[in-house]
């Protein structure tokens, strides 16, 4: 626990859960607004979802937080496994969404994009921290913020019951290459979103998530001094809502670590899915392959013969449960080191193991 609990607007309140997976993040909310809705006036919730934020660093930028948890984050450690952890409580055998290249659903062979893909038997998620929100008299609100990049069915899940707030763009203001800006200006931005948002007319109180791929960032300049620049202009205007009654909460769904491309891995790769005839999933430090029958074995030989030392080989066995592994491949490559196979314009990465990756913060202003 860090910051200064002698502030006005820090309170002791069932924030104080042992729990420390991504997964408790939906029932920590729904504790909260449930011990909310037992007072006369309940508050408004403001949850702040900060993609790529790692707790460190967080920790760091935020010292007047009322209280920062450190949570571990889900394998892998991805945008699309993470949130969808947090906002459903569901783990990754139970949301069924191991990344953001798999085999889709129904039991094909086919490889998606979980951002793109738009059909039916994604995951079998049907309760959000929005409908939580609902039962509990909270109107629940998302901006889509950053997210508007996005659509299909893995969005539709993670904001499942909640009303959609669009026309805020902070780090993905377009589909080109990403271009760095004022940070002042994009928690600017944010914070106006937020204000218009809790200024829309309707019901009250309001539970009000709103996306930023900070990550967009990261994985360019790292944790730089842009990012400290924005969490602090974060953290006021988290004092300055908490201030006028307002619950400010932030949670992320991984880090990142420092990676570099490694061409001799990549050449090697693209060898052996020639010969092989394999296809590559996943995302980030962690990769897997689909083989074709009969020459699993074979590949994985390979494999072990020709590997760097900082590349885990594993089978898909070791590290999903069964329930999943219908989605991934058979065999998984997962970086240890800082170089594996990442876009040249990348100066970090996520889906692997480290801490770096793993721990993530959960914030809170005026509970």
């Amino acid at each position: 626990m860090g910051g200064r609990e002698d502030q006005a607007t820090c309170a002791e309140s069932s924030l104080t859960t042992a729990e420390t997976s991504i997964t408790s993040v939906r029932g920590r909310i729904s504790a909260l607004l449930r011990q909310e809705s037992a007072t006369p006036a309940p508050r408004d919730v403001v949850l702040l979802g900060i993609d790529g934020l790692a707790h460190d660093f967080a920790a760091e930028c935020w010292p007047d937080v009322c209280r920062i948890d450190r949570l571990r984050s889900v394998f892998p450690t991805t945008t699309s496994a993470g949130f969808l952890s947090a906002l459903t409580g569901l783990d990754v055998p139970r949301h069924r969404v191991p990344g953001v290249v798999f085999a889709g659903p129904e039991g094909s062979r086919e490889l998606i994009n979980v951002f793109e893909y738009q059909g039916e038997h994604l995951t079998p998620a049907k309760e959000t921290v929005f409908t939580d929100a609902c039962g509990l008299g909270y109107r629940p609100l998302a901006v889509q913020g950053d997210m508007e990049a996005y659509g299909g069915s893995w969005r539709n899940a993670l904001l499942r019951g909640a009303e959609p707030v669009i026309g805020h763009r902070f780090y993905s203001p377009d589909a080109g290459p990403y271009s760095e800006r004022d940070p002042d200006l994009l928690a600017d931005l944010v914070g106006d979103a937020l204000v218009r948002t809790l200024a829309l007319p309707g019901a009250r109180p309001r539970l009000v998530w709103c996306y930023v791929e900070l990550d967009r960032h990261i994985h360019h300049f790292g944790y730089d001094r842009h990012a400290a620049r924005f969490l602090t202009k974060i953290e006021a205007l988290a004092r300055r809502l908490a201030d006028t009654g307002t619950v400010v909460l932030a949670h992320a769904d991984h880090g990142l670590t420092p990676t570099r491309p490694d061409p001799d891995l990549a050449e090697l790769l693209d060898t052996l899915a020639r010969k092989h005839g394999f296809r590559m999933g996943g995302a980030g430090r962690t990769r897997w392959l689909y083989s074709p029958p009969g020459v699993t074995e074979a590949v994985a030989a390979e494999l072990a013969a020709k590997l760097p030392e900082s590349v885990r080989l594993a089978g898909a066995e070791d590290l999903f449960a069964e329930s999943v592994r219908d989605r991934v491949g058979e065999l998984l490559l997962i970086a240890e080191g800082d170089t594996f196979l990442a876009d040249p314009e990348y100066r970090y990465e996520h889906g692997s193991l480290t801490a770096a990756e793993l721990d993530t913060p959960f914030a809170a202003w005026g509970a």
